[in-house]
């Protein structure tokens, strides 16, 4: 199963992320964070990352969220 099913990304599960207590999302952002998800994956399976190394890359990042947001916001500043 991929780690992009539905399921896997549930407001449920969501909320019991280190992102914030009783974080929601409705359906539609949901859906969009999904397709962000999923494209990810297939650009860096694009770019010669095994499926292993993607999803250990995932796990990763999901393991640092605060580290992942002062990372990106960074990059956001920059350009």
């Amino acid at each position: 199963m991929s780690p992009l099913a539905p399921s896997s990304l549930s407001p449920g599960a969501l909320a019991q992320t280190p992102f914030g207590s009783g974080l929601r999302l409705t359906e539609d952002r949901l859906d969009i964070a999904e397709a962000v998800l999923a494209g990810a994956w297939r650009t860096l399976r694009a770019a010669g990352f095994g499926e292993a190394e993607v999803q250990a890359l995932f796990d990763q990042i999901a393991d640092r969220p605060e580290d992942l947001a002062r990372r990106l916001r960074r990059m956001a500043n920059a350009v």
